[in-house]
């Protein structure tokens, strides 16, 4: 119900605002500011009152409560919630420790030359030395050195290609 049908509702019973508040027991003011509401709430007090005058409309079903969980409920739900905030945290642990575990250097152990095992730190998160299985430094001989030559002439060949090829299919700007 809003405050214009209140206020209806009051002129059709042929009472005037100060009237109503007098057979009701409260003041003009408050019968005015209910009429001058959007939305009127049947169980507030002065409404109520005014109720027992007029022939205001049935009032709607009070809202229903909320049902709440039960405290065993309640219990259970933390429970799983700290167990998960737990297993989060072994998880943020265990990341932490396989980070350290990459970046741990040991010693390379490779047979060296002399046949004894290679002193040497390993490359970080590798088990062996730049000089035994890490890094390379290039082709030795004469005829390993041609074959990267060529290799990178095929290389640039291949590249030079593909660019004429993306030249020719691109409209000409005039």
């Amino acid at each position: 119900m809003t405050g214009a049908e209140l206020a209806a509702i009051r002129k059709a019973a042929g009472l005037s605002q100060t009237e109503l508040g007098k057979r009701v027991g409260i003041g003009r003011h408050a019968v005015s500011y209910w009429e001058t509401k959007d939305r009127v709430d049947p169980y507030a007090w002065a409404v109520r009152r005014m109720e027992e005058v007029l022939d205001l409309p049935e009032k709607p079903a009070p809202l229903r409560v909320p049902s709440y969980p039960s405290f065993a409920e309640r219990m259970a739900e933390l429970d799983r919630q700290a167990e998960a905030k737990f297993m989060e945290r072994v998880a943020r642990a265990q990341a932490r420790v396989d980070a350290q575990a990459a970046k741990r250097r040991v010693r390379c152990g490779a047979k060296t030359r002399k046949g004894t095992p290679c002193r040497a730190k390993s490359e970080p998160g590798k088990r062996r030395c730049k000089f035994h299985g890490g890094k390379s430094t290039g082709a030795r001989t004469p005829e390993g050195r041609q074959r990267l030559r060529e290799a990178a002439l095929r290389r640039w060949a291949r590249w030079r290609a593909a660019k004429a090829e993306a030249c020719r299919d691109e409209p000409q700007k005039t």
